[in-house]
């Protein structure tokens, strides 16, 4: 354990629905053991920043936020600070593919053009494969590439040179700039841009206070978080947001700050308007089974049975439950985004720095809600680093 910089106290907010009657308050009770939950995982002090919530019913029910937008700076983070999303940018994609294959302007059942993106195999990819990760293509296919600052057309190009490790259509092997290549479908579809159609289309309908695409956008914001980067660092050090991942905006382009992931959650539960139920479904649909998601799991297997691709979304069988989520990550940021729709319920936390506690509040926050533990042995493992 460590300390640089300045400590900021944590605030939380418990937040009492209007509509929510005694018996449905005492059902929350739990919220108080998911910030004592917050509080251990915060102790790491690898954790700069985090910005997190807890939604009941469609409503949040508790907004809890701690530490400093750039570690040392005296800036606390707040609902307001925006954060990368990494990943969870997927969610948008795959949404907004849904919303247009809902007003006539695409069909998801089409193949991906040769001119927009060429691969080996018998056929080409449909868009509906390429969103839910069945291209054939081996895992993260070129990020290193992408990474090295080549150019994304460049890079695009040459996946026609890869050999597949499946049929297309056959497995899941998930992608960063095979998926991007919808940008350019979006684009041939509509006209716009995808930075612009997902703004208008997204953004301003479902009523996102502030999100927006870039490294570019992140930083002209009032307040936004900074990166701090490495797992065994020794002290905390702001670094600069800007990625080779901006190249590719509809994979992990998108900023948000805990009030957008709020109203984001709160549109994929119905809770909001934008998102017809019909779209939803559509999104969250089971269309790849993630074997490979699955076992890399670990202790959460305990939890989960099935894991599901969908379009930019997972879905996880917890018993009889069904989660829709997605987590994002680049260097020095976390995002997480974990939904239950037939309850209302979803947990959404960002955070600025690699760290290990963060990514395991979200088991600690269901099984706190479900009564299947005290949600103590998510985190206990860190309670010696």
């Amino acid at each position: 354990m460590f300390r640089a910089g300045i400590a900021l106290v944590a605030s939380m907010v418990f937040v009492p629905s209007a509509a929510a009657d005694d018996a449905a308050t005492s059902a929350f009770d739990y919220l108080e053991q998911v910030e004592a939950q917050f509080a251990r995982a915060v102790a790491d002090n690898r954790v700069v920043g985090l910005a997190a919530a807890v939604i009941e019913n469609g409503e949040p029910v508790l907004i809890y936020t701690h530490g400093e937008a750039s570690a040392g700076s005296g800036e606390p983070v707040t609902p307001e600070t925006m954060f990368r999303a990494a990943s969870v940018s997927k969610t948008f994609t795959g949404t907004l593919m849904a919303l247009l294959e809902a007003e006539g302007q695409v069909d998801l059942g089409d193949p991906v053009p040769d001119s927009v993106m060429n691969l080996q195999g018998a056929r080409a990819p449909t868009i509906e494969e390429v969103l839910s990760h069945r291209t054939g293509l081996p895992p993260n296919a070129y990020d290193n590439i992408l990474e090295a600052g080549r150019d994304i057309d460049d890079v695009r190009d040459r996946l026609a040179g890869v050999d597949l490790i499946c049929p297309v259509g056959s497995c899941y092997t998930y992608q960063n700039v095979a998926f991007a290549s919808v940008e350019e479908i979006m684009e041939r579809a509509t006209g716009q841009s995808y930075d612009s159609l997902v703004d208008t289309s997204l953004f301003e309908r479902v009523g996102l206070p502030s999100a927006s695409i870039g490294s570019g956008a992140l930083q002209s914001e009032a307040s936004w978080a900074a990166p701090h980067r490495g797992w065994r660092r020794v002290g905390n050090r702001a670094g600069s947001p800007q990625t080779h991942y901006d190249n590719v905006p509809s994979a992990a382009g998108v900023n948000l700050s805990l009030m957008d992931m709020i109203a984001w959650a709160q549109a994929h539960l119905g809770a909001r308007p934008g998102l017809s139920e019909a779209v939803r479904d559509r999104a969250h649909a089971r269309l790849t089974e993630t074997r490979r998601e699955t076992r890399r799991l670990g202790e959460l297997s305990d939890r989960v049975s099935d894991t599901w691709y969908g379009l930019g979304w997972r879905i996880y069988d917890c018993g009889d439950r069904t989660l829709v989520l997605h987590s994002g990550y680049l260097s020095g940021y976390g995002a997480q985004i974990v939904m239950e729709p037939e309850t209302g319920f979803a947990f959404v936390a960002l955070w600025n720095s690699d760290n290990r506690p963060a990514w395991w509040l979200w088991p600690a926050v269901m099984d706190l809600r479900t009564g299947q533990s005290d949600g103590s042995r998510w985190l206990d493992r860190f309670d010696e680093d």
